[in-house]
């Protein structure tokens, strides 16, 4: 059986599980679309799983007990492992199950979670993912996320996890069971960002964000469980780990899942991103985005999920029967003796706007069009509920006077009737006023069009920008930009002279750093949409090499680690198909100072290295020489050792990235 194969298995089983009995016959139907020897292998592992409960099963002697049931109220034969006491089962899955249990050390008293592997499913490949889980836990302490308290194994080897115990419900049935009001959910949502994006900052991608992994306790706290198939960041430098995040075995849970995950591609934390979208839309709607009607196979849900737009929020409230939106969704701040169509109606109206074009700019296909971070969405959902504009919402001055309107309504009330006086007695300025914008527009318009023109202001935009004419550049650059967006937006067919629009930007941002990250993004967005039509040229990839390493610089120098890994990571795959050794060299060490800037210098080392050596073959040296301290400190000075015996021109270039990584 191939991975592939054995991870469709499991993750079906894995649903199953999770459902009721009486609905798992046609969750299996639904989920094996006809192919009948999948479903025998579904079926078949589900029988062995109802036949032996007893996944701690062993010849140990302090292991032999009978299985328990979650609704067992007394063990006939008390079962330890390690120093703790198992008392019940409260949670099962394909590869193992969660038991409470309590030590019987009298170190101190506590109610626990162990988690471990059941007997049957230890294969080296299960007990490598499930000590990645212990170690990613490790490595996480956030009010947020589920405690790691202790670990080890068995007396035949298999281990375990010993948890925070969260006595609590998960988060969209605790929403569903308080009736809870759409601000109440958004607050809660930001918790749950909060722990995703502390997750990232380590290092961590969870992969598995879901409602059922997110419990909410008594007191309202958000808990995200269940790091099982986590995907560490710099695991694709660590071979011990390769096989736990290799794409082919899409661990997943596929109503979640983002489309990079179900195309198998490999994961950054713009999947988690996705994934919270998809949870903020269950929140708040009661649905999945792809819930619909065709979705009766899983093939058809994982093409949905590719290549379909969502439908946004607020239709979903209005459509379908009285079973699409659950009853407490309904009554979101809402009374009681309103009728279940005016009820929708409420909720629609609050979900229309801002909360829509939140949650679509979440589930973007693309992860580069979505939320740069979970920290960036969790921001948004704080500007919707204190009023003010969103970013997803760009930054009109019309949309921003609305939002102001909005928070200060008694004020703008008053004002309007003194304001409205005044605009009577100048009705007539309007008038004209209006007259003359179209006036203007009509003008700009034939002044766009006049394309030789426009080109031939990017030739003396040039000049100016080598002459080094730094003030008169800018403002020049500044039109520039400005034209060209405004050429492009009546013209997009126009595509070459997005080229010409991303070298602008650039040389704006290069002249302006405190414009730059913006510039440099729309940058990288202006060269994407060109080398659509371009996908062989290589000076364009090149190009766009160039705007996604400033882009990774400026990242960078603000403290935006996680983001310059990721800019920096896809300037290395952009390199390696480039033919210049001077661009691998550079993107690997500017990679490897980010890795070493956030600690993760196991992940550094390799990256630097490779650089050291690619810029001593460009220096003329054949010595390869492993620098066996491996500090960042030890390859900056290897490499400047390297740039004091090199040719002029490569000496020139080591130092200035030197010095700009130094910053």
């Amino acid at each position: 059986m191939t991975p592939e194969r054995w991870a469709q298995i499991r993750q079906i089983f894995d649903g199953a599980l999770e459902r009721k009995q009486q609905d798992r016959e046609a969750y299996l139907r639904v989920m094996c679309a006809g192919d009948e020897h999948l479903l025998r292998e579904v079926e078949s592992l589900m029988a062995s799983h109802q036949e032996s409960e007893d996944f701690l099963s062993t010849p140990a002697a302090d292991l032999n007990f009978l299985a328990l049931d979650v609704s067992s109220a007394a063990v006939p034969r008390v079962p330890r492992v390690g120093p703790y006491q198992l008392e019940k089962r409260i949670g099962r899955g394909g590869m193992g199950s969660v038991w409470l249990a309590s030590r019987t050390d009298q170190a101190y008293q506590k109610k626990v979670a162990v988690k471990m592997v059941k007997r049957g499913m230890d294969s080296a490949e299960i007990l490598r993912r499930f000590r990645m889980e212990r170690q990613v836990l490790a490595r996480l302490e956030h009010p947020n996320i589920a405690r790691l308290i202790d670990g080890g194994s068995t007396a035949d080897g298999l281990p375990y996890l010993v948890m925070e115990y969260i006595e609590g419900t998960p988060i969209d049935q605790y929403c569903e069971t308080l009736q809870s009001t759409v601000s109440e959910r958004l607050n809660l949502f930001r918790s749950v960002c909060a722990a995703v994006q502390y997750a990232h900052s380590n290092l961590v991608v969870h992969r598995d964000i879901k409602a059922g992994n997110i419990l909410v306790t008594a007191e309202g706290v958000p808990k995200l469980l269940d790091f099982g198939i986590a995907k560490l960041m710099d695991t694709d430098l660590s071979p011990s780990m390769a096989a736990d995040t290799r794409p082919e075995m899409r661990p997943m849970t596929l109503e979640y899942a983002s489309p990079e995950q179900v195309r198998g591609e490999p994961i950054t934390t713009a999947s988690d991103v996705y994934s919270l979208g998809v949870l903020l839309y269950r929140l708040l709607t009661g649905r999945f985005p792809f819930a619909g009607a065709d979705m009766r196979s899983r093939m058809a849900m994982q093409q949905a999920i590719c290549e379909k737009e969502p439908p946004r929020p607020s239709s979903v409230v209005l459509s379908g029967g009285d079973s699409s939106i659950p009853q407490a969704t309904q009554k979101i701040e809402v009374a009681q003796e309103e009728s279940r169509d005016k009820a929708r109606r409420r909720l629609q109206r609050k979900l229309a706007g801002d909360l829509d074009v939140i949650i679509v700019k979440a589930l973007r296909k693309d992860p580069a069009r979505r939320y740069v971070s979970a920290e960036q969405f969790s921001e948004d959902v704080r500007r919707y509920l204190e009023g003010k504009p969103v970013k997803a919402r760009g930054d009109s001055l019309g949309y921003r006077a609305m939002k102001f309107v909005q928070r200060n309504r008694a004020a703008v009330a008053a004002t309007g009737i003194v304001l409205a006086l005044l605009l009577a007695s100048v009705a007539w300025l309007g008038l004209t006023a209006r007259r003359a914008q179209r006036q203007v527009a009509a003008a700009r318009e034939r002044e766009l069009a006049l394309e030789p023109a426009l080109i031939r202001a990017y030739d003396r935009l040039g000049d100016l920008y080598q002459a080094s004419d730094a003030s008169h550049a800018s403002a020049e650059y500044r039109q520039a930009v400005e034209t060209a967006r405004e050429f492009l937006l009546a013209h997009p067919e126009r595509i070459e002279l997005r080229r010409d629009l991303a070298w602008a930007e650039m040389n704006l941002g290069d002249l302006e750093p405190r414009e730059a990250p913006p510039l440099y993004a729309d940058a990288v967005a202006q060269f994407e949409q060109f080398a659509k039509s371009n996908p062989s040229d290589a000076a364009l990839q090149k190009d766009l090499m160039l705007a996604v390493r400033r882009l990774g610089f400026v990242q960078y120098s603000a403290g935006e680690l996680t983001a310059a890994l990721t800019s920096f990571t896809r300037a290395c795959s952009l390199a390696e198909a480039l033919p210049e050794s001077s661009d691998r060299a550079a993107c690997n060490f500017e990679m490897g100072e980010v890795l070493a800037a956030t600690n993760a210098m196991d992940a550094a080392v390799p990256k630097l290295q490779k650089a050291v050596d690619l810029y001593r073959e460009m220096a003329g040296s054949s010595e390869r020489n492993v620098i066996r301290e491996g500090t960042r400190e030890a390859f900056e000075q290897a490499l400047e050792e390297v740039a004091a015996k090199a040719p002029e021109g490569l000496k020139k270039e080591m130092t200035a990235e030197l010095e700009r990584m130094k910053r």
